[in-house]
C-alpha cells in the first residue's frame, strides 16, 4: 500500500464516520460510555444520558447472561477432541490421554479467572451488543492482559468473504506512558526523531501526546504481519511480529456481519426504531408530568379576596373574601391526565418489545393472574433460541481464539498439531436443550401410547412401528434409548421368572400363617 500508515488512518477513518455517527446515537440510547460523542473529555465534562434507562438496563441484563451461557464459571467452554485416526493408533492409553486433556480443560477455565480476564470479555460483549463492533487484543504472556478497544480507535477491512485482511490501531498517549524500549529508541534516533530528545520521562511538563499506530496487514504468505507506529516513525523489530490467522492476537470481532461489508451491526441497531419512539415517548411523559404536577391560583381583579391576603395568611386563618373570587388553575384539568395515560399504555409496548428482545425476565412473563413455570420457561427458551446465530459467530470468533489463547498460555501450542478445540457452549447448549426437550416429549407420547394398549386397541396396533414414528417425528435417534431385541426377550424373560417365583411363593406363605401352632 502506498503511503504511510497516518494516511492510511485517515482514508479508513472517513469512510467509516456515519458509522461513528450512528453507533454514537445508538450508545446515548443505551450506555454512552461505549461510543462517547467526539470532543468528550471525562475529566471536564458529564456525559449526558437519555431520559429513559431501559437501554442499558437491557444492554447489561444480555451482556451478563451472555457471559454466563459462552464462559460458565462452572466448566470449560471447550473441548479439546483428538482425531478418530490417532484414536485407533493408542488404543488402550486412549483413557489416559483423555483424561490429561480433561485436565488441561479445567486448567484453562481456571487460568481464565486468575488472569481475571471476565470483566474484559463483559466489556466486549457490551460493545458488541450496542454499536456491533469492538476489538479484542490479547496479550503476550500472562503478565500482559487482555484490551478491549472500542469502534473510535480502529478501523478495519475486510474480503468479500468476511475474512479480515487489514487493521489500524490509533492510541494517543503522553511520551511518558510508551514503553521504556520506545522511550529509548525515539529519543536516541538521531535529527529525524529529534523532537523525543526533548522529552524526559521523568519531567511530565517536557512529555506532549503522541500517536501510536498498530498496524496488521494480511500478506500472500496467508501470515499477518503487525507493525508499529509512533507518530509514523517505525518502531525497531520488537515490536512487530508476524503470525497464522490462529494465532493473531488482534481479533475484530462483530456482532452480526452482513455480506460483503468491513463492519458489523448490533442488536441495539436492530431495534433503533423502538428505542427513538421510547426516548422520544420518555421525554414527552416527564414533561407532561411536570405540566400536569404545576397550578397557580386565578384571582378576580374586582372581586374582594386579595391575593395578598392568600400569600400572607397561615393555614386555618380567616380573611375576608367571596367563594369564587379565588379559583386554581391546572393543566391537569385540559386533558393532560388523559394524555398521560395513553403516553404510558404506548411506552409499555416499547418497553416490552424492547424487553424481550434483550431477554429481560420481566418481558418474559405475561400479564395475567396465573402464568406456570412451565410456560415462563418454554418462553425463556425461545427468546433465547432466537440469539442461535448469534451464538454460532461468537463461537468462531471470540470463543476460538480464547481457546488457542489459553492453550498458549498454559504452554501449549495446539498450531500445527491434530488437537482441536471444540466450543460445547453456547449454541451446542442450545442444541442440547432442545434435544433434551424432544426426548422428554417423546417419552410423554410414549405413555400416552401405553395408556392406549391397555384397552381394546392392543391387538389392532402395532406398538413397535408407532413407537418408531413417535421417535423419527420428535427428531430423536431410538437406537441410543431403545433396546435391541435380544436384550429385550432376556428382560422379558427376567419379568416371567419373576412373576413365576411370585406366584409360587404366595401359596407357601399362606400355608405357612395356616399351619396350626
Amino acid at each position: 500500500m502506498v503511503g504511510t500508515v497516518k494516511d492510511a488512518w485517515t482514508s479508513s477513518e472517513q469512510k467509516r464516520q456515519p458509522l461513528l455517527t450512528r453507533a454514537q446515537r445508538y450508545a446515548a440510547y443505551t450506555i454512552p460510555i461505549i461510543c462517547p460523542p467526539d470532543g468528550y473529555d471525562e475529566q471536564a465534562q458529564e456525559l449526558q444520558t437519555d431520559y429513559q434507562a431501559v437501554g442499558a438496563l437491557a444492554v447489561n441484563s444480555l451482556s451478563n447472561k451472555l457471559i454466563l451461557a459462552l464462559f460458565a464459571p462452572s466448566r470449560p467452554f471447550m473441548r479439546y477432541d483428538i482425531p478418530a485416526d490417532i484414536l485407533a493408533e493408542l488404543g488402550e492409553q486412549v483413557a489416559d490421554l483423555q483424561s490429561y486433556l480433561s485436565a488441561a480443560e479445567q486448567n484453562s477455565i481456571k487460568l481464565l479467572d486468575q488472569l481475571s480476564t471476565r470483566p474484559r470479555l463483559y466489556e466486549a460483549v457490551r460493545n458488541l451488543t450496542v454499536t456491533g463492533n469492538c476489538l479484542l487484543i490479547l496479550g503476550k504472556d500472562k503478565s500482559t492482559p487482555i484490551r478491549v478497544l472500542g469502534l473510535k480507535k480502529y478501523t478495519v477491512k475486510r474480503s468479500m468473504s468476511g475474512k479480515v485482511v487489514e487493521i489500524i490501531i490509533k492510541q494517543t498517549l503522553r511520551f511518558d506512558e510508551l514503553d521504556a524500549d520506545a522511550q529509548q529508541f525515539l529519543r536516541q534516533g538521531g535529527p529525524k526523531l529529534a523532537k523525543y530528545s526533548k522529552m524526559d520521562p521523568t519531567d511530565p511538563r517536557t512529555c506532549g501526546d503522541v500517536d501510536w499506530f498498530t498496524w496488521v496487514q494480511l500478506g500472500e504468505d496467508k501470515k499477518y504481519s503487525v507493525t508499529s507506529y509512533v507518530d509514523e516513525h517505525p518502531l525497531p523489530d520488537s515490536f512487530n511480529g508476524s503470525y497464522t490467522e490462529e494465532e493473531l492476537p488482534y481479533r475484530a470481532l462483530t456482532w452480526e456481519l452482513p455480506d460483503g461489508q468491513h463492519y458489523g451491526i448490533g442488536l441495539v441497531e436492530q431495534c433503533a426504531g423502538d428505542f427513538a419512539a421510547m426516548s422520544t415517548l420518555s421525554e414527552a411523559q416527564l414533561r407532561a408530568a411536570i405540566l400536569a404536577s404545576e397550578f397557580r391560583w386565578l384571582c378576580n381583579p374586582g372581586g374582594m379576596t386579595q391575593p395578598e391576603d392568600l400569600e400572607q395568611s397561615e393555614n386555618g386563618a380567616a380573611i375576608p373574601g367571596v367563594e369564587g373570587d379565588v379559583v386554581a388553575l391546572s393543566a391537569a384539568g385540559a386533558g393532560i391526565a388523559q394524555g398521560l395515560q395513553i403516553m404510558d399504555a404506548v411506552l409499555s409496548k416499547y418497553v416490552n418489545r424492547i424487553g424481550r428482545t434483550f431477554l429481560l425476565g420481566s418481558s418474559v412473563v405475561r400479564d395475567a393472574e396465573r402464568v406456570t413455570a412451565e410456560e415462563i420457561r418454554m418462553q425463556a427458551q425461545e427468546l433465547e433460541t432466537s440469539l442461535g446465530g448469534v451464538y454460532s459467530r461468537l463461537a468462531i470468533d471470540f470463543q476460538l481464539p480464547l481457546a488457542y489463547w489459553l492453550a498458549a498460555m498454559l504452554g501449549v501450542k495446539l498450531s500445527g498439531t491434530a488437537l482441536r478445540p471444540t466450543i460445547i457452549t453456547g449454541l451446542d447448549a442450545l442444541s442440547r436443550n432442545a434435544d433434551l426437550d424432544n426426548l422428554k416429549l417423546c417419552i410423554m407420547d410414549l405413555a400416552q401410547l401405553q395408556a392406549v394398549l391397555q384397552g381394546p386397541l392392543a391387538v389392532v396396533l402395532n406398538a413397535t412401528a408407532i413407537s418408531a414414528a413417535i421417535f423419527a417425528g420428535r427428531g430423536v435417534d431410538s437406537k441410543q434409548y431403545v433396546n435391541p431385541p435380544e436384550v429385550q426377550q432376556q428382560l422379558a424373560e427376567q419379568q416371567q421368572q419373576q412373576a413365576l417365583e411370585q406366584a409360587a411363593a404366595g401359596p407357601v406363605a399362606k400355608a405357612t400363617v395356616e399351619q396350626p401352632q
